[in-house]
């Protein structure tokens, strides 16, 4: 038999001892206690004033926080802006720069082609008119014709008369085609004598050239790296405030679960994509207008005397006033693309997550490198997908089918002068001619038959694309090496 003693626990509820703590005894000092009890809290006699007061403290301290951290994230989001904003600005004008191959740089004023056979026609009689007459006088002058006698250039009879600048002179209108509203009608983009003084060469290069001819262009300067700036900032923080509000508000509305929960931690997450989608769908056509003024804004000249629009708030009046009001400026050409745009590209980022976990069961926490680089995967292929359509939409905003006729919007870089008709339309013109390399004197290759040729392909609609790829493998770069989530960014 074992002489070892059971250990002895005293009652639960035993007079003077407790069961939860068996070795505290009444009266003793807390100093000699081992686990020390709350302080007593003094009482007071309960007022519903005092409690009162001290909630609306509490209401206004919070309210001061919120506001604090409000203005703080305002701020924080303006200077992000501000720094993202020469890239911004460098590859909008790449994207919707008109840059036709060699065989197709004879499209780039195919619609004026009538209206210059015509002008040449009239150009060509007053030449023969002219030429008559000089005969004429030159007959008269040498005493060749039969008014030798009687008719001389700088006779007594006939002072001498000082020609003057008229610009209805046949000689200033003689081939220099012009089209109706009086602007010489370029007959390449590549044409040097032809080029505006406030218009940029042909950009061949990529993102930092063009911040470079920027910087370097007369009227230009370090200022147009910011244009569209606060319209793009005002634009980020609408959307940051308005996305989210109206998709937790139809999450409520469908009884679905919370915004806040990851999908991939969803049963069935394709109720909840569906009202992401929707809400980047709205909002994205309420704020439509600001895309456009800020692309406007970035695409015509800063010089002055060719600046269409001041600001903002006068750009989005001058569009309204010619452009037929609302209904001009949220039902017209933009519509179909900007639907599209504000579409697509929350469904395949939001979707993605979702791909890789249930389609590829690559898990971020058990093969983080492997989740790295398959989200680097799918954001490739949503930059294929997107970018073109990101293209197409900027061209037809610079597109303007004025109503009301106004000044003329003078853009820093050339633009297809044709409008495009639609979002096919555009695909297919853009793949035609400019789907090659540019027409310059570098890449230009001349066959047999003496046609030159540079090639087809997709290069008009991934203008931009390298400098997105780039960014996507350094975000890749940052998550594989320091476990950086690409997310935490998307917030800023």
């Amino acid at each position: 038999m074992s002489n070892r003693q059971e250990p002895r626990f005293p009652a639960a509820n035993g007079k003077g001892v407790s069961g939860i703590r068996p070795y505290y005894a009444p009266g003793l000092s807390q100093a000699n206690y081992t686990t020390l009890s709350a302080p007593s809290l003094p009482t007071f006699p309960v007022n519903s004033t005092y409690l009162t007061d001290d909630l609306d403290d509490l209401d206004l301290i919070d309210s001061r926080a919120a506001a604090r951290e409000l203005i703080n994230f305002v701020a924080l989001k303006f200077l992000t802006t501000a720094v993202n904003s020469p890239f911004e600005v460098a590859n909008t004008l790449l994207q919707v720069q008109y840059l036709p191959t060699d065989q197709d740089n004879r499209l780039f004023n195919a619609h004026l082609q009538s209206t210059e056979d015509e002008t040449n026609s009239d150009y060509a009689e007053e030449e023969n008119d002219d030429e008559d007459d000089e005969e004429e006088d030159d007959e008269d002058i040498y005493g060749t014709g039969s008014g030798s006698r009687s008719r001389r250039r700088h006779s007594s009879d006939e002072p001498y008369q000082q020609p003057t600048l008229d610009p209805s002179d046949p000689m200033f209108k003689r081939h220099v085609p012009v089209d109706e509203s009086g602007y010489i009608v370029r007959p390449s983009v590549y044409d040097e004598g032809t080029r505006p003084q406030h218009q940029l060469p042909p950009i061949e290069g990529g993102v930092w050239k063009t911040i470079k001819l920027l910087l370097n262009k007369e009227g230009e300067g370090w200022k147009s790296l910011f244009k569209g700036q606060y319209t793009n900032w005002l634009y980020e923080v609408s959307h940051l405030f308005l996305q989210p509000t109206l998709e937790g508000t139809l999450n409520d509305a469908f009884g679905l679960y919370d915004d806040t929960i990851p999908l991939v931690h969803l049963d069935h997450a394709g109720p909840n994509v569906a009202t992401i989608v929707f809400s980047h769908l709205i909002i994205g056509v309420l704020l439509s207008p600001l895309e456009l003024v800020k692309t406007r804004m970035i695409v015509q000249s800063a010089s002055p005397l060719q600046r269409k629009y001041k600001g903002p708030l006068h750009a989005l009046r001058t569009i309204m006033a010619e452009e037929g009001g609302l209904k001009g400026l949220y039902m017209s050409h933009n519509l179909v693309p900007t639907m599209l745009y504000h579409s697509l590209i929350p469904l395949i980022s939001n979707t993605g997550p979702l791909i890789i976990d249930r389609v590829f069961r690559v898990s971020a926490v058990d093969s983080p490198f492997l989740y790295g680089l398959a989200q680097l995967g799918l954001d490739t292929l949503e930059l294929i997908i997107t970018l073109p359509l990101e293209t197409i939409r900027k061209r037809m905003q610079c597109q303007i089918r004025s109503r009301v006729p106004g000044k003329r919007f003078e853009s820093v870089v050339p633009l297809r002068p044709v409008p495009y008709a639609g979002v096919g339309d555009a695909i297919y013109k853009i793949m035609k001619e400019e789907g090659g390399k540019p027409a310059t004197r570098k890449n230009r290759k001349t066959s047999s038959r003496g046609i030159q040729y540079t090639g087809l392909g997709l290069r008009g609609l991934y203008q931009g694309f390298g400098m997105q790829c780039t960014t996507n493998i350094v975000f890749f770069v940052f998550h594989a090496i320091n476990g950086i989530e690409a997310d935490d960014f998307e917030d800023f």
